[in-house]
Order: structure tokens, then sequence, then C-alpha cells
């Protein structure tokens, strides 16, 4: 029980909308739910995917799978994200918009957290624990 409420509280860091909260009930059976956001798949490639999950034993009736699908397909489609504000940023959205760990970007958020906002891309060089030459790389997608 403890680890679905981790799992619901992670929730929280996921796009409201449509399905969102059958996601969290059907995924966070098994992982945590914002695992979906590494993934940015095509809605054919979703239903693979949930198949998947499906054969592995997620539980859901049919009207959840579908919500799920639809709420999957929506925010987590193959299309390639929009620019992403380093200063506001969730976890989630530096580990998908800057292809990350989830351990680097938590270092972000606790840097961010401890000396304010950051007002370059050259201030990112002094988070410990983190590739800046993989962030450096995604620059064009940061706004500061």
């Amino acid at each position: 029980m403890l680890l679905l409420g981790a799992h619901m509280a992670q929730a929280d860091l996921l796009p409201d909308g449509p399905g969102k909260a059958a996601t969290v009930r059907v995924c966070g059976k098994c992982h945590s739910p914002e695992r979906a956001a590494s993934l940015h798949q095509k809605r054919s490639a979703w239903e693979d995917t949930m198949v998947k999950m499906m054969k592995l034993g997620a539980e859901g009736t049919d009207e959840e799978f579908e919500a799920v699908l639809s709420y999957l397909s929506t925010h987590f489609g193959p299309d390639t994200p929009g620019p992403i504000n380093i200063n506001k940023a969730t976890a989630v959205d530096l580990e998908t918009a800057l292809v990350l760990r989830r351990s680097q970007a938590k270092a972000i958020l606790d840097y961010r957290a401890h000396n304010g906002n950051f007002k370059s891309i050259d201030d990112l060089r002094n988070v410990p624990g983190i590739d800046f030459k993989k962030i450096q790389a995604k620059s064009s997608r940061l706004e500061f």
C-alpha cells in the first residue's frame, strides 16, 4: 500500500486530462505512472505496449484501458515536445524533454531549490551528477 501511495504522489507530475485517473489506477499498480512519460509513441505503439502490459498482468476494464490508451496517445505521442522552462520544469518534464535519468532530473531540481533559478545554460554546469554535454546538445529546447 505504501508503494501505491508513492505512485499516487508521483502522479501529480503527470499532465491533467481525461484518462489520467485511469492511467494512475491501472499503471500505478505495477510501476510509477509517470514512467510512461519516458516513451513518446504513436497510438499503435501504445496499443502494443498496453497488450504487453496486460499479458504481464495489468488489470482494468475495457473502458479503463481505452481511457489509458487515449491519455497516453494524447500526452505522450511521437510529436516533438515544445520548449521547456528549466526553472519551472518538473522531474518528469526534464526526464522526457532532455532524455535524462531520474537521478539527473532530481539533481537539477535539488540544485534549483537550493540555489535559485538558472539564468543561462552555463549555470547548469554547476549541477553535480549531470551530463552537461547531453543538456547542452538540447539547449535549443531550453527556456530560462
